[in-house]
């Protein structure tokens, strides 16, 4: 019988890491994709297994139908937090959230969690009083990892395959069917074995002074080893997203290790683990987590070669074995270690009061430390001293626990205890540490010798940097990402300029991503009365205001523009003001999490936001997507909006962004209206084709709306089945020598013959003419002009070019005209930045010759 109780266990374990997960993705969309959000799960999932760990650290006379009731009570508790987390997504719930503020949201979460946790927190106890009985160390620490290896399979399942396969609600309902199933087994074996309990304590709760003082040590190793094991996990995978293809699958991996090293580390204490050698386990394991910490840091260095882009030339499953092989290497060694403390603690403690007493002690103690290390290294250490000090503060803390194990263990006689040579070795490992000084390891990649890193801002959200090249200055995400630059200023105002022309009149605009800030700047260039920014991560709002400021017509310190910064999705959601025009920025759909900003929910919440008028833009870089995404993306959009048509932001042939734009009322825009109003721009935005009347149309690539037909397919991307999060990841890695077919070049010229091939229904948000007509076919052409000249093929570049020259030639006369005004241009800002420079250098000269005289005059004579 004893058998299916451990079976039940493990089988906990994967409810407990799954249901986290799942948690995750649910409180991100009631709360936002933020880092506050991810706070406030991890703070309720831990205090709410340390409260349970707590209260069931008492002996009971039951404790097989004790578990057996919790776990049915965590199958409740799962069931409940759906229940509360689809109640307050919906519009009214959110309406009162926005008002009862950010307190409020944290609230829903640790109602939504703490019932479950409650359950999962006390199980350990409950049961480890039977099948920990004999010892709590041994047994409990076998319990442990079992249970941690049961989360592993809970990571696999969510991480990588049940949200997309079955649907999230689906999930949560097979978690919950998982743990009552336990809980019922666990209940029948309880009912038909009666007399299989746990052994009655040997020794009274209360112990000696010493004892008991002690015991508050093993406490404190305990919360400090929780506290450093969510602190480092932090740091890890902050770490990790500086090289990664930073997926959904890739986070599941680096948490699929971090959860294997800890069941190993558990399943070795508990295998070599009695009494006298715990200490000696423990002590080592803290220490060799303080030297493992470090090395494995530089390893992680020397394998990326410097945070170099790790693993793209692969398929996923390859790219995916990849990663679990850099963090085992890596992360890895230290996670075994700080595994294997907590069951040599449990040892220590002793079990002749119960098994019970242990357990849900110093598991306790242990998860509120996971509260405090988390909460710290995301909002204190990181954005004070950075990920690498961190690290390095992780490690000397390790060091330090040590340190406190040994305080005053000869008082508990304890034979084999070598107080002093463990403090040598721990002295020698802080020496170490400070030699092997993880500060002087590179936090960002410079690709070339030409780059020069200009800023650096560690925060919650990630890692922000501004890097000069030769002739671009860019702004950085994660060390890959990149948001925006200097260097393509134009393309990324374009991008505003474009949903801005097509409404008539728009006085409100919102700007989904801020990035650089160029995209935005074109509301105030087009005198839009009053602009909204949303801005996941902080960092790239300082740097946007202090590098870009030229770029971006100093647009964060303009009172008609309003940056708050938070979640995008989230703001739809919440009640306010609507907007004439909403601009979606070009979010990776592969990023971990972002498949949410292309969901049927979140198109349902820009709809609710729009003006009776207004229009949605929608824009999408097609050089990170396949067909299949494209046609998934447009399938969802069509669900929600009657009118849609796709434009050009540019023509280049490997790198095109699209435009979908969305109407709920439909009409037409005035072209000649609109040419007025770019001739009427900023010198500081000007935009040569789009001041031609024809040059907009030339953006045009057709209505999509007409042409529903040639998007097949009945599925679409919604919060319950994010197909798109878990599919791109996929698509985006066809074989194994990471070659793809991206929806660029000559597939992406055949929709747009297509497309242009289906007549628009009337009123078509482009006016039908011969003029509009020839001017959309010109856009094409000049399209496939790009791709062929790009593969090379001169002959036809040629002909393509001689035709659009003759679809439009007003526009081609303007592009022709402006090339003077661009070069002067450009030689005025060289010979700015020249005079500046000689300016800089002398004042440097100057300020040297007065250092030497002054060290002249101090120098004896």
């Amino acid at each position: 019988m004893t058998t299916i109780l451990w079976l039940c266990f493990t089988l906990s374990g994967a409810s407990a890491l799954a249901l986290e997960m799942l948690w995750m993705r649910s409180a991100g969309l009631v709360m936002g994709q933020t880092a506050t959000t991810t706070a406030a799960v991890l703070s309720s999932y831990f205090a709410g297994l340390g409260i349970g760990a707590a209260c069931a650290r008492t002996t009971v006379s039951r404790p097989i139908r004790l578990y057996g009731w919790l776990e049915v009570g965590t199958a409740a508790g799962a069931a409940w937090s759906l229940f509360l987390f689809q109640t307050v997504d919906r519009a009214e719930a959110q309406a009162w959230l926005a008002e009862a503020g950010a307190g409020s949201q944290i609230a829903v979460v640790v109602a939504a969690l703490l019932p479950a946790t409650l359950c999962l927190g006390a199980s350990l106890p409950a049961i480890g009083q039977v099948l920990a009985a004999q010892s709590a160390g041994r047994r409990g620490g076998m319990l442990y990892g079992l249970n941690t290896l049961g989360g592993v399979a809970g990571v696999a399942a969510t991480g990588f395959t049940l949200p997309a396969a079955i649907g999230v609600h689906a999930s949560y309902l097979l978690v919950a069917s998982s743990s009552a199933s336990a809980g019922v087994i666990a209940l029948i074996v309880g009912y038909r074995h009666p007399t299989l309990a746990a052994p009655a304590p040997t020794a009274p709760a209360n112990c000696s002074n010493h004892r008991n003082a002690f015991r508050w040590r093993l406490r404190i190793v305990a919360a400090g080893t929780g506290a450093l094991a969510l602190a480092l996990e932090v740091v890890w995978t902050r770490m990790f997203a500086q090289v990664l293809h930073n997926s959904v699958y890739s986070f599941s991996a680096i948490a699929l290790v971090f959860l294997v090293a800890i069941a190993g580390g558990a399943f070795i204490a508990a295998s070599t683990a009695y009494r006298e050698a715990a200490l000696r386990i423990a002590t080592a394991a803290l220490i060799a987590s303080g030297f493992l910490t470090v090395t494995g840091f530089w390893l992680f260095v020397w394998r990326t070669n410097g945070l170099a882009y790790f693993g793209m030339l692969s398929g996923l499953d390859e790219y995916i074995a990849r990663i679990v092989a850099l963090a085992a290497l890596c992360a890895g060694p230290a996670a075994l270690a700080s595994g294997a403390v907590l069951p040599s603690l449990w040892e220590i403690w002793g079990a002749n009061e119960g098994a019970a007493r242990p357990l849900g002690d110093l598991a306790a103690a242990n998860t509120f430390g996971g509260v405090a290390g988390a909460l710290a290294t995301g909002f204190v250490l990181v954005p004070t001293i950075g990920v690498r000090g961190t690290l390095m503060a992780a490690a000397v803390s390790y060091v330090a626990l040590a340190e406190v194990l040994v305080l005053n263990a000869r008082r508990q006689k304890l034979d084999g205890w070598r107080p002093v040579a463990w403090r040598l070795v721990a002295y020698a490992v802080l020496l170490f540490v400070f030699i092997a000084n993880p500060m002087r390891a590179p936090i960002v990649h410079l690709q070339t010798q030409g780059e020069t890193l200009l800023s650096t801002r560690e925060g919650s959200s990630g890692i922000v940097t501004v890097v000069r090249t030769a002739d671009d200055l860019q702004l950085k995400l994660d060390n890959y990402y990149l948001l925006g630059g200097s260097a393509a200023a134009a393309g990324e105002r374009r991008l505003g300029l474009v949903p801005l022309l097509l409404h008539p009149l728009p006085r409100r605009a919102l700007f989904v991503g801020l990035a650089t800030g160029i995209t935005a700047s074109a509301a105030p260039a087009l005198a839009v009365t009053d602009t909204t920014i949303i801005e996941l991560v902080p960092e790239v709002v300082a740097a946007a205001k202090r590098f870009f400021a030229i770029q971006n017509g100093d647009l964060l310190d303009r009172p008609d523009v309003h940056v708050i910064v938070g979640d995008g999705r989230h703001y739809l959601a919440a009640p306010g003001e609507p907007f004439d025009v909403i601009v979606s920025d070009l979010f990776v759909p592969w990023h971990a999490g972002a498949g949410s900003m292309y969901s049927r929910e979140m198109y349902e919440n820009v709809a609710r936001r729009l003006t009776p008028g207004g229009l949605f833009c929608q824009w999408l870089p097609l050089y990170q997507l396949t067909r299949d995404e494209f046609d998934l993306i447009t399938r969802t959009m069509l669900s929600v909006f009657p009118r849609l048509t796709l434009w050009r932001a540019d023509f280049y042939a490997d790198r095109p962004v699209v435009g979908l734009v969305a109407q709920l009322t439909p009409w037409s825009i005035d072209l000649a209206r609109a040419a007025e109003r770019v001739r009427n721009l900023p010198a500081w935005s000007e935009d040569v084709l789009l001041a031609s009347e024809r040059g907009l149309a030339m953006l045009y690539a057709g209505d999509i709306s007409s042409s529903a037909a040639l998007f097949t397919g009945s599925t679409l991307n919604t919060d319950d089945r994010p197909l798109l999060e878990f599919e791109a990841p996929r698509l985006t890695r066809i074989n194994a020598n990471g070659d793809k077919d991206w929806f660029t070049g000559e597939p992406l010229a055949t929709l747009y013959d297509a497309l242009q091939a289906t007549p628009a229904s009337a009123p078509s948000l482009v006016p039908e003419s011969d003029a509009t007509r020839d001017a959309s076919r010109a856009g094409t052409q000049l399209y496939r002009y790009a791709v062929a000249a790009t593969g090379g093929d001169a002959a036809r570049a040629a002909a393509l070019q001689t035709e659009v020259s003759r679809l439009v030639p007003e526009v081609v006369a303007a592009a022709d005209a402006s090339q003077p005004r661009a070069l002067a241009a450009a030689r005025a800002t060289f010979d700015r930045l020249r005079s500046e420079q000689t300016s800089l250098q002398q004042q440097i000269e100057a300020v040297q010759r007065r250092l030497d005289d002054v060290r002249a005059a101090k120098e004896p004579k």
